[in-house]
């Protein structure tokens, strides 16, 4: 008969509830579409400290039960080829035989799909061109090897069949909203593995609650997950632990957590250690993993 390995604290600092999350968190990215409209920036921010908004981290198109790498969403990120522009975020997403990298582009939101006259905008065919450039470098087999060994990538993830999405998140729901032909002929321009999505398609998902922002770096052959955002929502699981010894800056993250009570942020601090040294050992879980 198997026993767990671990044992959960009796008495954790309450999280902070994910229904009053959501309110919180939605109220002010509706405020920032209002009153941010040409400022890109302040989006890229926004969905650091909130990565649940983002999809992708259980891929795009027939949704996996697999957590993406290191439950990370990684912020822009490198494709191994110095010259051209990065992407804004990246999900390592996967199923079980699939490795499926998510690369989301962000665009401002003040920019339109179509001109006046129906065709195409300069603006969305720049775009595009980008990722179109980004799924040419992935494809050479070359490139792919770099980029398994810029971001240390475990042998189970890269024996994987490597299919790469790309997400394009841009423009406003209301530019094509009630247009018959520019509804279609904007959803005609989606293929199997880019999806475009307007901002107003946009909300926290409940699955990616545990979901860490990070910067990857690797200048040195030494690949460094730091954590920079940890969302208020975030739980410590003995069945991710294993994935708590890869992070950098974890516990300096939790002072910048948001609508966290002092009490958690002691309470994080406090347990982490115990989750991080015990993790890589963990291999059989009961019923309950958290705290």
């Amino acid at each position: 008969m198997f026993k767990a390995q671990y044992e959960l604290h009796p008495n954790p600092a309450p999280v902070f509830p994910w229904s009053l999350y959501t309110l919180a968190a939605e109220e002010e990215y509706h405020r920032l579409l209002e009153e941010k409209n040409d400022d890109e920036d302040s989006f890229q921010k926004f969905f650091e400290r909130n990565p649940s908004f983002l999809p992708g981290a259980f891929e795009l198109r027939n949704l996996s039960g697999h957590l993406p790498h290191l439950q990370c969403l990684i912020t822009q990120p490198e494709i191994g080829a110095s010259h051209t522009r990065k992407p804004d975020f990246l999900w390592l997403s996967q199923d079980s035989l699939t490795f499926v990298p998510v690369f989301i582009e962000i665009e401002k939101q003040s920019k339109r799909t179509f001109t006046q006259t129906g065709k195409t905008s300069a603006d969305f065919t720049q775009a595009m061109d980008q990722i179109l450039d980004w799924k040419s470098i992935l494809n050479k087999p070359e490139n792919q090897l770099a980029f398994f060994q810029k971001y240390n990538l475990p042998q189970e993830l890269t024996s994987k069949v490597f299919k790469p999405q790309f997400i394009l998140i841009y423009g406003r729901r209301e530019e094509y909203e009630g247009n018959e032909y520019l509804t279609r002929k904007r959803s005609e321009l989606q293929t199997d593995d880019i999806m475009i999505m307007s901002y107003d398609r946009l909300s926290p998902q409940y699955d990616s609650r545990n979901m860490l922002c990070a910067r990857v770096s690797n200048t040195t052959g030494n690949t460094q997950y730091e954590i920079i955002t940890i969302p208020p929502t975030f739980e410590l699981d003995a069945a991710l632990a294993s994935n708590y010894s890869e992070y950098v800056g974890f516990v300096e993250a939790i002072d910048r957590m948001e609508y966290t009570t002092p009490q958690r942020k002691y309470f994080l601090k406090m347990r982490f250690p115990y989750w991080k040294d015990i993790g890589p050992t963990l291999h059989y879980f009961d019923g309950k993993t958290c705290e």
